[in-house]
């Protein structure tokens, strides 16, 4: 039981990842225009307030972004997992606290996560990722990982913060899409649903390169009932502020019917503010090699 909860909460948490990720194609031919978002900039088109169309709100926060050398993102999730099989039930609720400074020249993060499984335990981590090395805090004890797993999981991480591109898959659903105004900040969302969902999922999880072969098994076999996304940027700057995905799937596997719901709550902040991400000497002399 604990290894699957494991595996569905990897594949859940690249669903919501990915989601807010790389989509490198979205931009390319036959991509349908935005008509409740035109619409609503039409009909505002004698105003100065008018507002911006789902691509222009993209790509104004894009250019925005390109400018940064820095932020802070901290994001809380909370997943519900319900697991039948025979008469017997379990419900499991993981939440997951997650604060990561990130610098873009040269790539380094700094990153804290929380994660609460109720009766399975909880696990806190800690860890340094840069091109000089990856670093965990394990157990109280710093463990330095092996040199060929650096690669891949600086290219995920890097990826994975990279805010030009967290909005570029509205592009792909952009019929799906609007723009709306809260206060000081203009808000691209979208609702989906259907079988395009897992499709959508998995062309994003290929794009950034994340995930692993059982997580990704584990997608193959899941019903993506819906997805909604949601992502704020400033009005003035453009920069993006904050995220929100919520996800509700479900799937059959061992033997077991799944059910799951899954909040991923993110907001973007200290944008160039972040001082110089460094591994700490202490760190790297009393590491062990992992």
């Amino acid at each position: 039981m604990k290894k699957l909860t494991a595996l569905l909460l990897g594949a859940i948490l690249l669903v919501g990842i990915t989601a807010c990720g790389k989509e490198k194609e979205a931009g390319n031919a036959n991509v349908p225009t935005n008509t409740n978002a035109s619409a609503n900039a039409a009909s505002k088109d004698s105003s100065k307030d008018a507002l911006p169309t789902v691509d222009e709100l993209i790509t104004k926060s894009s250019e925005a972004s390109k400018e940064l050398k820095s932020f802070k993102m901290e994001a809380d999730i909370d997943q519900k997992m319900t697991i039948k099989q025979g008469d017997q039930e379990m419900n499991q609720d993981i939440k997951i606290a997650m604060t990561l400074d990130y610098q873009k020249d040269p790539i380094a993060i700094y990153q804290v996560m929380s994660m609460d499984m109720g009766a399975e335990g909880k696990t806190d981590i800690e860890q340094y990722i840069t091109n000089d090395g990856i670093y965990s805090l394990v157990e109280g004890t710093w463990v330095k990982l092996p040199e060929e797993m650096k690669a891949d999981l600086v290219a995920q991480m890097e990826s994975a913060a990279n805010l030009e591109s967290q909005l570029e898959q509205f592009k792909s659903i952009a019929n799906e899409s609007k723009v709306t105004e809260e206060g000081d900040e203009y808000v691209l969302s979208a609702e989906l649903s259907g079988d395009g969902l897992k499709e959508l999922a998995k062309n994003l999880m290929s794009q950034t390169g994340s995930g692993n072969e059982d997580a990704a098994a584990m997608l193959e076999m899941m019903t993506i009932k819906n997805i909604k996304l949601s992502n704020a940027m400033n009005k003035e700057t453009y920069l993006p502020t904050r995220s929100d995905v919520e996800m509700e799937m479900d799937m059959d596997v061992e033997g077991q019917s799944v059910s799951m719901t899954m909040i991923m709550k993110s907001t973007i902040s200290k944008q160039n503010e972040v001082e110089e991400i460094k591994i700490p000497q202490e760190v790297i002399d009393s590491a062990v090699q992992g």
